[in-house]
């Protein structure tokens, strides 16, 4: 049976955003899960150890119902993520007496955090200019124009707008955790997805994450702009088959 897919959004993402895609990849199910820090109620106190925490919740409750997983994480999604696979990769969970495990991490133009490290440092130290602080309320960001910065390669389409919404500063400005992606259990089970017409995290950025992680990753180039499940679905959906097929037969 072919794992689990746990979708993560990026920032101001919501999990509509991946259901395009989601409808080409066959029997592969998938889980989406969303975390706090996305539209908080308080967002003075959504920071990024909570995000972590919540995700790592949902995937040892996956976990405890005997499904393998495969955790796909998009933009900041990469920073949760890597913090919630943290010593659930096969050979740990192996270690531990367990048979299913996080099989392998997808990231699609995932930012990449050392342990310690902020998103705010990791993309330069200052937020870009489309990044709208204190918007629509204290605590809280925006990204305008969405649809140039995010939708740059696809049809304009107002609808778009319905699968962004306003995100914590804090998550971006706490340290993170040590991140899964370091660890020996997941070589060769590491797929990046790296979209090369980005205008939210340039491809130039994604390279020196990728370079700074001092793993290997399969990176794969899609000719897209920040939200490939939108502009090439069905295309994103055949790598993540792929690459879910190449983990379950090693």
């Amino acid at each position: 049976m072919a794992p689990l897919l746990v979708l993560v959004p990026g920032a101001f993402g919501t999990t509509e955003g991946f259901n395009k895609m989601a409808s080409y990849l066959g029997a592969i199910k998938t889980h989406p899960r969303s975390y706090p820090s996305c539209n908080p109620p308080d967002p003075l106190n959504a920071d990024c150890s909570n995000d972590i925490a919540v995700l790592k919740d949902t995937l040892l409750s996956l976990l405890d119902q005997g499904l393998d997983l495969v955790v796909l994480a998009h933009s900041y999604g990469g920073v949760v993520a890597g913090g919630a696979a943290k010593g659930l990769d096969k050979d740990s969970r192996k270690a531990a007496g367990y048979e299913n495990a996080v099989l392998g991490l997808i990231y699609v133009a995932g930012n990449i955090t050392l342990e310690g490290e902020t998103l705010f440092e990791a993309v330069g130290g200052a937020y870009p200019p489309f990044i709208k602080s204190n918007k629509p309320s204290e605590g809280l960001a925006l990204i305008e124009p969405a649809m140039q910065v995010l939708y740059n390669d696809c049809e304009p389409d107002p609808e778009l707008d319905r699968f962004m919404k306003p995100h914590a500063l804090k998550a971006f400005e706490t340290k993170s955790s040590a991140p899964a992606w370091q660890d020996e259990g997941f070589n060769r089970r590491r797929l990046y997805i790296r979209t090369v017409k980005d205008q939210c995290n340039p491809s130039f950025l994604q390279d020196s994450w990728i370079e700074k992680s001092g793993v290997e990753w399969d990176v794969v180039n899609f000719d897209t702009g920040h939200m490939p499940f939108v502009s090439q679905p069905e295309a994103l959906a055949e790598q993540i088959v792929k690459f879910v097929r190449e983990v379950m037969e090693s």
